[in-house]
């Protein structure tokens, strides 16, 4: 596991003088573990990077500032546009008006004409010429070209408003008998002009009385009233669209009469009029309509009849299309001048925050250094302000943990050496001793051969064990197993070694339960394996001088075995328990070089494996052998 290869590691480079003098395998595999680590760490506490957090801040407050200029600049010019369209109407309103006066004096000097005619006053003079249709026919073609030209409708009353004659655009006119308006204008002896309904038509009327005079100013006899009208029809309003430029649209009462427009947008204008309630605004305050897909400007103008009172009205439609055609020109260029600036504030914005925080991220990866022991991390010191001061800061600090760390590795160095140093002299004092007394033995000459013999093997012996607890030392500072990986039954590794390390000479009292079915088979270098159990079984023999049992039982995980052995001794101390796989840690253990478990983890992971404690405080042990099965074939 990550946490083993780690103790491993720390394990080998503090029994050989510290980092520096790490196995090159040892310390890379280390190093990617604790940066995979010490990543971890740092982004859980640290989800977005500051770079990031001020670039987002910066964009969305470009964005926004963007967007509200955008909208201001876009109402702004969209006002302006509705308001130089309203100025424009207002303009034009006079025109209509002038219209209006134009057709009235048209009408009217038509009507005064014929009013100040002899030949007229003669015929109204005369009440029978005055019936009789046939003098009226050739009396009104003494008018000819200039009547016809400009006059739709002729009525003839006498001073008492009774209809005599009338001529028009339809059978309707003849059926009229009574006209109070032409009655009101013979009382008053002065012309005028109104709008009215007759016959179901919409009419601009011209009402001129024909007097005849007195010696006395003062009193004129009424001999009749001429009425000359001209209809507001479709015609009239084309004309006037074509002086005006603006689309026209008569309305009788709250009906449209007549219109500029086409036929397929009457209908929707005439709807749109009459639910907005046009008619009734002030000729000053235009309203906005969407008619038939386009927007429209609509001011209204009243037509009055005699009496003051509305008979319909005139609505004069500006359309907005040009305005709006400056609106999507302006909309565009807005769109493509924020797409441009948009892009600009991004960039500026990601260049800003990266000069801001790129100084601090070096510091942080110089911290993240620091705190993995890579104290020649070497500090980026060129940032000026208040960041190029903490930079100086940290690289002093960092000068400074480097000097100490380098009097505390000669410091660790020594006491390991000496505890190496000590760990050996105290585990060859015993060879050594016996050594040394074959040899002072030998030196007496009363000794039989079979003495001398038994002192031979006593130095051989002693200088095998030395040579031995020499070679682990110098296999386990390497970090490198040569290993003869050969397929091995694994219930007779562990019986053998159970054989030959539990007898009644080494261990009496002690009994072993062994539960390892004969099927399971391991890739293994045989000798190292069985120096595996070998450790495990002689720590568990001296735990227990009382006696005891000793339980070793298998399991199959994955494609790996899991061997357990198990004691009934009074188990790990607590303050053992996490340097137990440390080299030169023991506790009442006689002879051994203190390495037992730390090679003996060494070796199940340079098999693919591992070694563990699994049993908790204040229990008796329980080890864990991990090594990969093979097949049984």
């Amino acid at each position: 596991t990550r946490t083993a290869r780690i103790t491993a590691a720390s394990a080998t480079c503090r029994l050989i003088g510290g980092r520096d003098w790490c196995p090159p395998k040892l310390r890379r595999a280390r190093t990617r573990t604790t940066l995979d680590m010490a990543e971890t760490q740092i982004g859980k506490k640290q989800p977005l990077k500051l770079r990031d957090k001020l670039f987002m801040s910066f964009s969305v407050l470009s964005i926004v500032i963007l967007f509200a200029s955008a909208w201001v600049i876009n109402s702004q010019a969209v006002a302006g546009a509705r308001l130089e369209v309203q100025q424009e109407m207002k303009t034009s309103l006079p025109l209509y008006d002038a219209v209006w006066r134009e057709q009235a004096g048209r009408l009217s000097t038509l009507g005064m004409a014929m009013a100040g005619s002899p030949i007229v006053k003669a015929i109204f003079g005369d009440s029978r010429a005055a019936r009789d249709r046939e003098t009226i026919h050739q009396m009104l073609l003494e008018f000819g070209h200039e009547l016809t030209e400009n006059v739709d409708m002729i009525l003839i009353s006498d001073g008492g408003g009774s209809i005599t004659f009338a001529e028009g655009p339809d059978s309707d006119l003849p059926g009229l008998k009574e006209l109070p308006a032409a009655r009101a204008v013979a009382t008053d002896q002065k012309a005028a002009e109104s709008f009215m309904i007759l016959g179901g038509r919409l009419f601009h009327l011209a009402l001129i009385p024909v007097t005849l005079h007195s010696e006395s100013a003062d009193f004129n006899n009424t001999l009749a009233v001429l009425v000359a009208g001209s209809e507001l029809n479709r015609k009239m309003a084309i004309e006037l669209k074509q002086r005006a430029h603006s689309d026209v649209l008569f309305f009788a009462g709250d009906r449209l009469y007549a219109s500029s427009l086409e036929p397929e947008a009457e209908a929707d204008a005439a709807r749109t009029v009459a639910v907005r309630e046009i008619g009734r605004r002030e000729p000053d305050q235009p309203a906005e309509l969407m008619i038939h897909g386009e927007s429209q400007f609509a001011f209204a103008r009243m037509l009055a009849g005699l009496d003051g009172r509305q008979v319909g009205y005139v609505v004069v439609l500006h359309s907005l299309g040009s305005a709006g055609k400056l609106l999507h020109a302006v909309s565009n260029r807005l769109v493509l001048i924020g797409t441009i600036s948009l892009i600009l504030v991004l960039m500026v914005s990601y260049f800003v925050a990266r000069r801001v925080t790129q100084p601090l991220e070096s510091l942080a990866a110089g911290a993240i250094e620091l705190g993995r022991g890579n104290y020649e991390y070497q500090i980026d010191l060129s940032p000026n302000g208040e960041v190029g001061q903490l930079a100086s800061a940290f690289e002093q600090m960092r000068q400074s943990i480097r000097q100490g760390q380098a009097v505390l590795l000669r410091s660790e160095r020594l006491a390991t050496v000496g505890q190496m140093a000590s760990g050996i002299i105290h585990d060859l004092r015993g060879p050594l001793a016996a050594i040394s007394n074959a040899a002072e033995l030998f030196s007496r000459t009363e000794l039989s051969p079979g003495q001398r013999q038994v002192l031979a093997e006593s130095q051989l012996r002693a200088s095998l064990r030395m040579g031995a607890m020499l070679r682990e030392i110098l296999e386990y500072s390497n970090g490198n197993y040569e290993l003869n990986l050969e397929r091995r039954q694994l219930a007779a590794v562990v019986k053998t070694v159970v054989q030959e390390s539990v007898t009644s000479d080494v261990a009496p009292g002690v009994g072993v339960e062994v539960n390892i079915p004969p099927n399971l088979f391991v890739l293994a270098d045989y000798d190292r394996v069985r120096r595996i159990f070998e450790n495990l079984v002689a720590n568990s023999v001296q735990a227990m001088p009382q006696g005891g049992t000793i339980r070793i039982r298998s399991s199959e995980v994955g494609n790996q075995v899991r061997i357990s052995v198990a004691d009934t001794g009074p188990g790990i101390p607590a303050q053992l328990r996490d340097r137990l796989f440390e080299p030169f840690v023991s506790q009442g253990k006689q002879g051994g070089t203190g390495l037992g478990l730390a090679i003996a983890r060494r070796i199940a992971e340079a098999h693919g494996g591992s070694l563990t404690l699994v049993s908790s405080d204040g229990q008796p042990a329980e080890f864990c052998v991990e090594l990969p099965l093979v097949s049984e074939t």
